[in-house]
């Protein structure tokens, strides 16, 4: 098990995008939109697709995901990291959970372009909906969050309650909340947690991976890619180096 990471530079925002298919009134250029309504995101005619993102110089990647998609349980994507045209890294997942697919790289890799190959032939849609992404390096704290942190989820329902006291319940979304409480932030990872809170008021979403090691099947169950925020940063150990901080993150419907 490995500290939790945090994706806050997502190389699909600034990189050059290219697909290998798109709907024309759903381009590939919507994945920069932090909405995750299939409306606003990148639409693929048939059921298998390649993204590629190219941003040079080499950097380092480590993690990847595709977030609000209508991936089945049967779809897989295989990534490739490439430097100067030449493979550095590949690997491919297959678990869809939560309308989501992730893989992420036993340790960072250096290249100057990724692609995302996405097959999904068992769709019965037809087509491919990918709304947010994820592509780039993520930060860990020296130490990892506590177990104080708990998960939620938001309902958006409507509820009906008739005079015999039936009740009909229209469910609208559902929405999954992580609160991340951290006893033992460093002076340094505090410098960086900044930067993420700072980058994250932008409305950008942020991507939390509680163990980056997982199995593919676990980090699309566990992973979620939205909205942080975070409280004040305090030090309850004295002259330690260390401070305590609660995140608060809410997926981006």
């Amino acid at each position: 098990m490995e500290n939790c990471g945090l994706g806050w530079e997502n190389r699909v925002l600034d990189a050059a995008l290219t697909a290998s298919a798109q709907v024309s009134a759903l381009p590939i250029e919507n994945l920069r939109n932090q909405q995750g309504a299939a409306s606003l995101g990148w639409r693929v005619p048939g059921t298998a697709a390649t993204l590629t993102i190219s941003h040079p110089p080499a950097g380092p990647w480590r993690a990847f995901g595709l977030f609000r998609t209508n991936l089945t349980a049967t779809a897989q994507i295989t990534v490739t990291v490439l430097s100067g045209g030449n493979t550095v890294w590949q690997s491919t997942a297959q678990a869809v959970a939560n309308g989501q697919i992730l893989l992420v790289a036993p340790q960072a890799v250096t290249g100057d372009t990724a692609t995302i190959q996405i097959t999904d032939t068992a769709n019965p849609d037809g087509f491919l909906s990918i709304p947010l992404a994820y592509a780039g390096p993520i930060w860990q704290p020296v130490r990892n969050y506590s177990t104080d942190s708990t998960a939620d989820r938001t309902l958006g329902q409507d509820s009906v309650t008739t005079l015999g006291g039936a009740e009909f319940v229209s469910t609208r979304w559902y929405q999954r909340k992580l609160t991340i409480a951290h006893q033992s932030y460093g002076d340094a990872d505090a410098i960086v947690l900044e930067q993420i809170l700072r980058t994250a008021a932008t409305g950008q979403n942020i991507l939390f991976l509680p163990d980056p090691s997982a199995s593919p099947a676990d980090l699309a169950a566990k992973a979620l890619f939205g909205r942080l925020s975070g409280n004040d940063l305090s030090n309850p150990f004295g002259a330690a180096d260390r401070h305590a901080l609660t995140l608060t993150l809410t997926e981006r419907l």
